[in-house]
């Protein structure tokens, strides 16, 4: 049997997750600053306060909406050779196609410019990305090489699926994939 405290929680379980799943669209689609805590709190149908109630913040619903959401996993795993043509190929596809991966990095891109999220987003990407890169790769001066990495990935798909630089559209892309690739591979072989 149900009882009354079992149903708030549920509730309330339920509220969050309407929260952070209509935070994440938002946060994906216009980055920290343009999405307003009323137009996220209308898309999961609650009260603006609730917010407060459950993360305390704007700030704090954004780290707990994107945040866990960034990581480079699906890129290390594979043959350490083939990285450049694994990553120039999965950021190409999601850029024309997609919804996968893309959003959380887009939430990252749109949202650095916020003064109240920059330093979030710095460490989140330094933390969940930069480092586990940077570990993979080893040898020399692998930090700063996962970080070059990591800075031609987030500008390629900046320039491709915010800004739509034509010479980057879909209608390149064996070429655009190829040379990314050897670019990434430089980094990866240290060669650059």
């Amino acid at each position: 049997m149900m009882t009354a405290i079992n149903e708030q929680k549920r509730n309330a379980a339920t509220t969050r997750k309407a929260i952070l799943d209509a935070a994440r669209r938002a946060f994906k689609e216009k980055g920290f600053d343009a999405a307003g805590l009323r137009e996220i709190t209308a898309a999961a149908g609650v009260n603006a306060a609730l917010v407060n109630r459950y993360f305390g913040s704007k700030e704090n619903l954004f780290e707990e909406a994107i945040v866990p959401e960034l990581n480079i996993d699906t890129l290390l795993d594979g043959d350490r050779s083939t990285f450049g043509e694994r990553a120039a190929a999965h950021f190409a596809e999601f850029a024309h196609e997609g919804e996968e991966m893309g959003p959380t990095l887009l939430a990252f891109v749109r949202s650095a410019g916020s003064l109240d999220v920059r330093d979030l987003v710095s460490r989140a990407i330094h933390r969940q990305v930069v480092l586990p890169l940077a570990v993979w790769l080893g040898g020399k001066d692998a930090e700063q090489r996962a970080a070059l990495i990591v800075a031609h990935m987030t500008g390629f798909d900046t320039l491709r699926r915010v800004v739509g630089i034509d010479s980057l559209s879909q209608e390149h892309e064996e070429a655009i994939v190829d040379r990314f690739a050897r670019v990434l591979q430089g980094y990866v072989d240290d060669e650059l």
